[in-house]
């Protein structure tokens, strides 16, 4: 008799993420983020009635550029492994 394969095959360790790559999709998405708040954040303020105000519309700004650099950086590391 045929053994059929598993319908649902076990992951072992060459199935898993290395750290490099990981680190590489975090950084891509910190950094998407903060494109998406520099963006957006000031755009949602500038169409609402009664807008936040500027010290809020700053530090959106500040936030959205800090998350675009600090994903750069994690992007650009290399894996000590």
């Amino acid at each position: 008799m045929v053994e059929k394969p598993a319908r649902f095959p076990r992951l072992d360790g060459s199935a898993m993420i290395d750290k490099g790559k990981a680190q590489r999709l975090v950084g891509e998405t910190i950094r998407d983020v903060g494109i998406l708040v520099v963006v957006f954040g000031p755009l949602d303020a500038i169409f609402q009635k009664e807008g936040p105000g500027e010290p809020l519309i700053a530090l959106m700004v500040v936030f959205g550029l800090l998350s675009v650099t600090l994903g750069i950086i994690l992007e650009s590391l290399e894996s000590d492994e």
